[in-house]
């Protein structure tokens, strides 16, 4: 009874000509690309919480981001550009989401970034999306445009508004080529 059950299966394989396709696994920059709607060529890499631990205390460039948020994906549409016309080659993404029921790690990052963030009903929160250039275990560069507190809608992003957000991440970013950046 099992060789007949095989042989039918086989026979069904045969006769419908069932194949199994390859799945293209995506790169980080693929994926992060198919997440925020920019290029593939873009600086971002893909973190862990202990990777954005590791830039607190050393140097670099992170970005917290949800793409699931509308203020992300336009900061991270900029910050591309931006990025790619500074020739900024890495920075470092992570999405907190991923840890808000830690709340050790997660209020660790609310402690780091606590002077520029607003305080609701005395609790911190990430306003994302969250711009940070860190040198020497220091902020040197801060951003926050597009969260929901700083929501700009399209007939709001002027050139001119855009123009000094371009502005304001281009000296985020480039705060690691600078040798007196406070």
């Amino acid at each position: 009874m099992k060789k007949l059950a095989v042989l039918v299966l086989i026979g069904l394989f045969i006769v419908t000509g069932c194949t199994v396709k390859k799945v293209k696994e995506l790169t980080p920059a693929e994926k992060f690309s198919s997440e925020f709607g920019v290029s593939s060529k873009n600086p971002f890499l893909y973190a862990k919480y202990d990777d954005i631990v590791n830039i607190m205390d050393t140097d670099g460039i992170f970005l917290l981001a949800n793409p699931d948020d509308e203020g992300s994906v336009k900061a991270v549409k900029i910050i591309t550009k931006v990025a790619k016309d500074n020739n900024i080659e890495k920075i470092y993404y992570y999405n907190p989401k991923k840890i808000k029921k830690n709340k050790k790690k997660y209020n660790k990052l609310i402690d780091y970034l606590k002077e520029y963030l607003i305080e609701k009903n005395k609790k911190y929160d990430l306003d994302m999306p969250i711009l940070v250039s860190v040198k020497d275990s220091n902020i040197v560069g801060y951003s926050n445009y597009f969260s929901k507190s700083n929501q700009l809608s399209e007939e709001e992003l002027t050139k001119k508004v855009k123009k000094k957000i371009v502005d304001e991440y281009s000296k985020i970013l480039n705060y690691q080529k600078c040798s007196n950046c406070n």
